[in-house]
């Protein structure tokens, strides 16, 4: 496959975060217009500043005579081929550095790294030599400060490895990574075990994604001391007594330094007095530092060869890249946080679609219903079907909470709105749905109540296992007791209808066991007696304002789900009686 046929991304960063472009047409119009593909606000951007092009030859970028022009790795151009980590500025060379990047392609990438190993060339006068002056080494830093804004982890995993390399004169190195970067590490509570390979490259270029080879103890002791270990060589100094990981690999020379989350790190450990051989340090009141992972250099061939001032240099130059690593792993994480919570609206907005959008009327019932998850999403549902010789009624909640529950309840709500549509009988719906839920094995199972209010005021209901809902009249609420088994936990379990009728102004209050569970400061729930005092209440919302009021500042741990269902008496009388009010 050519690079002109693989997927191509622009990577930059502003204010906002990192983002990533994706060139998803064969041509991309760049400007500060508000009809451009992408959109720049830099004052310097003209409206109509370039356009990239996808060729037979690849990615080419051309400026549109734009006023301030457009610069590809730092030289102004009209038009020029594009090359994977190749650099783009638009309206001044100062200006938001977007990187062009083709995805998947696993070539050297010349443009960061050889960024800093130029800048480390002009530090060392003598190709290959250790650096002499700390004063150069602040001009080390300074470029690689300036290079922080724009570069992806594999970038800059790169380039501290080729500057190690270069430095050190090892053969290979790795940057191991902690699986999870989220939360604060420490020497305390991780160990090499939980790293993972970040990258790996050798001393030509080439990347090495095989670590079976190089010494976990040698990472363990920079973990464990939270410093610099260091052998320059295993053959001349003895006293540094190697594992035998090391010597079973053959390992002669081996430098191991901890990454570290903060922009100050502690002072390196390391000693002259021992000629190489890894010093453990001495206690420090400073607390840990936070670990994102390890640098790891070695060689089989030669010795190590740097003196204290080169070792200083190589922490330093991994402080850097940390802080580097650190800001690269925050923006990667916030586009996926972002990405996700995206995503999570979208499902809720489905979900919340999902049910009914307007209640349906009737000339003999009325309906009140609202749903409150306690997260973003939720697994409660309720639906209203009109029938022809009825009003059908389902409220239900899934096990769990969050995206899994929403899932199972809304393939919940489309079997049971098909199935009552079709005229099915409750209790043959009920005993489909736990089918359904025990042969797919999806880990959910399920309370719910389907009903069915004829124009006469008979009831049919099931319940299984949900609470159980309340007539509610003018002498009070009381709960009808009969309830089958949940659905979704045994293949084998039967369901039976119960029936009743209802008695015109008469209420039907189904809920959610959220209502019943919901807490307090005081961890007391509101519970089944306030549940019915709460039932006479006309309107839901003031239902729910009870419970709002009796929870306080104390978050919902449940999903609140609530519907009321008034029966109004038989159409013809319902409106005989409307119309004899009116006159």
């Amino acid at each position: 496959m050519t690079s002109a046929a693989r997927r191509a991304v622009l990577n930059y960063s502003n204010a906002e975060g990192a983002h990533a472009f994706s060139l998803d047409r064969p041509s991309v119009s760049i400007g500060r217009h508000p009809d451009q593909n992408l959109v720049l606000t830099d004052t310097f951007v003209s409206r109509r500043h370039a356009v990239l092009r996808q060729t037979a030859s690849g990615w080419e970028i051309e400026d549109l005579g734009s006023s301030h022009g457009t610069y590809l790795n730092g030289e102004r151009i009209r038009i020029a081929l594009l090359g994977s980590g190749d650099v783009l500025q638009f309206g001044s060379p100062g200006s938001m550095k977007l990187r062009f990047h083709i995805v998947g392609e696993d070539k050297q990438r010349p443009s960061l790294a050889d960024d800093l190993l130029s800048t480390l060339g002009q530090i060392s006068t003598v190709p290959g030599a250790p650096a002499q002056e700390m004063g150069q080494l602040n001009f080390l830093l300074d470029a690689a400060r300036r290079l922080n804004a724009g570069y992806a982890t594999r970038d800059i995993l790169h380039a501290l490895l080729q500057l190690s390399i270069q430095l050190t004169g090892v053969e290979r190195g790795f940057v191991f990574l902690f699986k999870s970067t989220a939360g604060p590490s420490t020497a305390h509570d991780q160990r090499p075990s939980d790293l993972h390979l970040g990258l790996g490259l050798s001393a030509a270029g080439e990347i090495l994604r095989e670590d079976s080879t190089v010494s976990r103890s040698a990472i363990g002791h920079a973990i464990d001391s939270s410093s610099q270990f260091t052998i320059s060589d295993t053959l001349s100094h003895p006293q540094s007594s190697p594992t035998d990981s090391i010597l079973a690999n053959s390992i002669r020379s081996i430098y191991c330094i901890p990454l570290r989350r903060r922009a100050v790190a502690a002072e390196s450990a390391w000693s002259p007095a021992l000629s190489g051989a890894r010093i453990p340090g001495e206690p420090s009141d400073r607390q840990p530092d936070q670990l994102l992972g390890v640098l790891y250099l070695d060689s089989r061939m030669s010795a190590g060869r740097l003196n204290t001032l080169d070792h200083k240099l190589l922490d330093t130059i991994s402080t850097e890249a940390a802080t580097l690593l650190d800001n690269a792993l925050l923006a990667e994480s916030e586009q996926k946080a972002r990405k996700a919570a995206e995503e999570l609206a979208i499902a809720a907005r489905i979900h919340a679609g999902l049910m009914p959008a307007a209640l349906p009327g009737s000339p003999f019932a009325a309906l009140q219903a609202r749903t409150v998850p306690c997260r973003e999403i939720g697994g409660d549902f309720y639906d209203a079907i009109v029938l022809p010789d009825a009003l059908g009624l389902v409220i239900a909640d899934v096990s769990g909470k969050g995206v899994p529950a929403s899932i199972v309840a809304a393939t919940l709500q489309g079997i049971i709105h098909a199935q009552m549509l079709t005229g099915q009988p409750l209790d043959e719906i009920a005993a489909l749905i736990n089918r359904f839920l025990c042969d797919r094995n999806v880990g959910k199972y399920a309370t719910l109540v389907l009903l069915k209010l004829h124009p006469t005021g008979h009831l049919d209901y099931i319940n299984c296992g949900h609470i159980p809902p309340l007539r509610v009249s003018e002498t009070g609420a009381e709960p009808l007791s009969e309830t089958n088994l949940i659905v979704g936990l045994l293949p084998q379990a039967t369901y039976s209808l119960a029936e009743t009728r209802l008695a015109p102004g008469e209420r039907i209050l189904l809920a959610t066991d959220g209502i019943l569970e919901a807490v307090n400061a005081a961890e007391e729930e509101f519970g089944q007696e306030r549940f019915l005092g709460a039932a006479c209440l006309e309107r839901i919302d003031a239902i729910l304002d009870r419970v709002a009021e009796f929870q306080g500042d104390h978050p919902a741990q449940d999903d609140l789900t609530l519907v009321d269902l008034r029966y109004l008496g038989p159409p013809n009388e319902h409106h005989a009686s409307c119309k004899g009010a009116s006159l």
